[in-house]
């Protein structure tokens, strides 16, 4: 292996190492020194540092800068984000009763204007999100399931997408990737085909929305 293969192979096994040398966010010569003793192990051989410094210049992001310019593209193209506040998310351990009761609660809530409501049902648990105001209606319907979690204060953001992002790879990538770099935590993810919801605190709310904004105007 020579040295250039080395450093592309190290680099491309860390995806956010790679972007930030080609955000020009990285020390190339710190870096250089701190990978040295990988391509030696790599290459089997002795390696400058200088040599280093140049493979990684060298380096070419691929797959990387594709997702980032495609991505960046169709996020200018949203139709529409909708911001909901007063949000909770409860989740109960999956039981035979449950998808019975799924069935009358979500024709129940159905009913009630300006109620949002939707759940997620895994392997081992379901999760139920929904306005804050049907918490209390809501553990009354449940109160004979086992009750893993809740979350409340929580705001939802969603996305509506072009068709075409089901196309792109590394779509929600390089939108998750906004949002971790601001710090903010998230506590559930929803998705369709072509809408896709960040479930958030409350508090972080005008920093998401104020960050896809500013991707969406470019």
């Amino acid at each position: 292996m020579t040295i250039q293969e080395a450093v592309d192979e190290i680099l491309k096994s860390k995806p956010y190492l790679e972007e930030s040398i080609d955000e020009g966010l990285i020390n190339i010569t710190a870096l250089a020194r701190k990978i040295t003793p990988n391509v030696v192990r790599k290459t089997g051989k002795p390696a400058a540092k200088g040599a280093i410094v140049m493979a990684i210049q060298r380096h070419q992001p691929g797959k990387l800068a594709t997702i980032k310019i495609r991505s960046g593209n169709l996020l200018r193209n949203l139709s529409n984000i909708i911001v909901r506040s007063d949000i909770a998310v409860h989740t109960y351990e999956n039981s035979q009763m449950l998808p019975e009761r799924l069935a009358s609660i979500s024709d129940l809530f159905s009913k009630k204007k300006g109620l949002f409501y939707t759940f997620s049902q895994g392997v081992f648990e379901t999760t139920i999100i929904l306005n804050q105001w049907a918490s209390e209606e809501l553990d009354s319907f449940m109160s004979k399931e086992r009750h893993i979690n809740r979350v409340y204060d929580l705001a939802c953001i969603t996305l509506y997408l072009p068709d075409e992002n089901t196309e792109i790879a590394g779509y929600y990538y390089y939108i998750l990737k906004m949002i971790a770099w601001e710090g903010i935590n998230i506590t559930e993810i929803l998705s369709t085909t072509n809408e896709f919801s960040i479930i958030l605190d409350e508090n972080d709310v005008d920093k998401v929305f104020s960050t896809l904004k500013n991707a969406k105007k470019g």
